[in-house]
């Protein structure tokens, strides 16, 4: 076979990435699967085990995934210990075609029903509950959407309700994605996942948050936090550079980070956030906790301890100490959960 033959051939592989129906597998192995999959990411508790199912199917657009699930009621929690653990960053954008969820970590209250759209970061702690349901939900690499999004860090659990124009919009766009994607190969499906992710992100940016109505310039205030988190590590960034480099007052700025808890604690959070990444990373084993939370903007460890703490759960000895144990083990974030994914039909 000659390299235009492997070419065409390669071209020619299908879209579908998997797809699984539990009804024609034992109820162990059933169980398996689902521990395999939805257990990568969430702990789960199944309202009925004796009775569980599932359907799903899982399309790849690019860096993109495409799953359609059907399956039966249960609860799934993703706690900043599996946060730490397994280190995956990525957002689930969710379409309910039947059943309802609803927000299950006491802090607030949010349900969605069918048409509505639901957002989970999986760099932060969520848990919700669903009836027995079918959805579609789309997995996207925070590298393609956190830089098109005003509030990257402000979109996990949110509910954008059906009727909200833009929803509509990406709805129907995803539905069709789902129609279209078996008729597609690889090479088609890869053109329509940058179209998509700047879709959803014009959803998020567009659809107002009920806290957000105050008639604050969206569109600056996303120039601002890009701007702080491309400089996060700059030991002299501070308000009133900030505030220079876009020529408003600090009052101002106070103001447009207000619902952050002011631009100082805005900017703390992307440092430990940088901080947990450099925590897990093999290659800076050899610095110190104290070395990290000097270079993160904390001069006195403790201060960072006590941060760190607050923000992810866990202490920064903690993090490392997980991480360690994966190196050890052989799996160092292994894959990315996109990469585990592409095994589960094998």
């Amino acid at each position: 076979m000659d390299k235009t033959e492997e070419g065409r051939i390669k071209r020619e592989q299908p879209a579908l990435l998997f797809e699984t129906d539990t009804r024609k597998m034992s109820l162990k192995r059933a169980l398996e699967f689902w521990q395999e999959s939805a257990g990568s990411l969430y702990d789960v508790n199944i309202s009925q085990p004796e009775a569980f199912y599932t359907t799903h199917r899982t399309f790849r657009l690019g860096e993109l995934l495409l799953t359609y699930c059907v399956s039966v009621a249960q609860k799934l929690s993703r706690s900043n210990y599996r946060v730490g653990v397994d280190g995956y960053d990525h957002f689930e954008v969710q379409f309910f075609l039947a059943g309802h969820w609803s927000r299950q970590d006491g802090r607030q209250e949010a349900q969605a029903a069918p048409g509505d759209l639901i957002i989970h970061d999986a760099a932060q702690a969520h848990a919700g509950s669903a009836s027995d349901f079918a959805n579609l939900t789309l997995f996207v690499p925070r590298p393609l959407l956190a830089p098109l999004l005003i509030s990257p860090d402000e979109q996990n659990m949110r509910v954008l309700v059906a009727d909200e124009p833009m929803v509509g919009l990406l709805r129907n766009h995803v539905d069709n994605l789902w129609r279209a994607l078996p008729l597609l190969d690889e090479r088609q499906a890869a053109a329509l996942a940058l179209p998509t992710v700047e879709l959803i992100a014009a959803t998020l940016n567009g659809v107002k948050k009920e806290d957000a109505s105050r008639g604050v310039s969206f569109a600056q205030l996303g120039q601002i936090r890009h701007y702080i988190d491309a400089h996060a590590l700059d030991p002299h960034l501070s308000p009133a550079r900030i505030a220079a480099a876009f020529g408003i007052s600090l009052r101002k700025l106070t103001y447009l980070f207000s619902s952050d808890g002011g631009v100082a604690t805005y900017l703390q959070k992307r440092r430990l956030t940088l901080a947990r990444a450099a925590l897990r990373d093999p290659g800076q084993v050899r610095k110190s906790i104290a070395e990290i939370g000097l270079e993160h903007g904390f001069v006195y460890a403790h201060n960072f301890t006590r941060a760190f703490q607050r923000l992810h759960g866990l202490t920064p000895r903690e993090m490392r100490a997980l991480a360690q144990s994966n190196w050890t083990t052989g799996t160092h974030e292994s894959q990315s959960w996109f990469d585990r994914a592409a095994l589960w039909g094998k």
